[in-house]
């Protein structure tokens, strides 16, 4: 479940952000996007409000396009879809979603943007996890993630929604990043999510405190921690119960849930390093995706 987290600690709001009354994708908006982008619809991937991704095709080629519907009462959605589309426009790196086209933008006022993604094929993390992976298996994915990672962190890009839906294993054993809809650019925060977003169960200590602090790179660290531990047992370390006010306490203490069972499966090294991702002070995690991933390849 993805939301818009508020703690129970006073959150700074800022009015500028908030984007009013949302539109819904219509047929009509996809057609538009695809004429403009010069693809043809092939199939539904995701549709939901305000945004709809379908799968295209342009002669043998296939891409996915991304269709946000801004209305004329939403201008930052427009904003947010652009500062989307700059992001992945500073990231070239094997291990993250690359963008394939520019932003266009629909309609006169405009009512609606597009844009083209690289289309993966495999599966989500979420549909790998379950029956526990191998140290092996589970160090190269957060080997991959962290080298994604360190090159949105170079770029002071933080992810802030690192969940197992956000990670997908192409056929080929490449893991990419997808999704920094919710990311934040550090040096360009004005417009974004006010609160913090994040995926219930993989959220670190840091999406429950108030604004301007929050997700920073330690806290992509700590979710990194959070995907090996889940593919190593099959569960994530801090599992959401029901109960909103119980999960932001437990998660700002890393109280981690079946520690001596995940102990049994690894040595010292590997306990530790895990241990470290999931520290409840972010000083005391790897700095950044890089950190991470050069310690991995140290274990591996």
């Amino acid at each position: 479940m993805v939301g818009y987290w508020f703690s129970q600690v006073p959150l700074a709001k800022d009015p500028s952000e908030q984007i009013g009354p949302q539109v819904p994708v219509d047929q009509a908006l996809i057609d538009q996007a695809c004429l403009a982008l010069d693809v043809v619809e092939l199939e539904t991937l995701r549709d939901g409000g305000q945004k709809s991704v379908r799968l295209v095709g342009r002669d043998d080629e296939r891409f996915v396009v991304k269709v946000i519907s801004t209305g004329q009462s939403s201008p930052l959605a427009h904003v947010r879809a652009s500062r989307e589309v700059d992001i992945l426009r500073r990231l070239d790196h094997p291990n993250v979603v690359q963008l394939a086209s520019d932003l266009v933008e629909l309609g006169d006022s405009p009512v609606g943007v597009a844009w083209l993604e690289e289309y993966l094929d495999g599966e989500d993390l979420s549909d790998l996890v379950g029956a526990p992976w191998q140290w092996s298996e589970a160090a190269d994915l957060g080997y991959q993630i962290g080298r994604g990672l360190g090159a949105m962190h170079a770029e002071r890009v933080i992810h802030r929604d690192l969940s197992a839906n956000n990670i997908r294993r192409l056929d080929s054993g490449v893991f990419k990043v997808m999704d920094p809809g919710l990311a934040r650019h550090e040096l360009l925060t004005r417009v974004t999510v006010f609160g913090h977003p994040g995926t219930r169960g993989f959220m670190s200590p840091e999406h429950f405190r108030p604004l301007p602090a929050g997700p920073n790179a330690f806290s992509d660290v700590f979710c990194v921690g959070i995907l090996m531990w889940l593919a190593l047992t099959g569960t994530v370390p801090i599992p959401f119960h029901g109960d909103d006010a119980d999960y932001a306490q437990r998660t700002m203490r890393s109280d981690l849930e079946d520690v001596n069972s995940v102990r049994a499966l690894l040595n010292t090294e590997q306990f530790e390093f895990l241990l470290r991702c999931l520290h409840s002070q972010p000083a005391r995690r790897f700095r950044d995706g890089n950190a991470l991933a050069n310690r991995l390849e140290e274990l591996m």
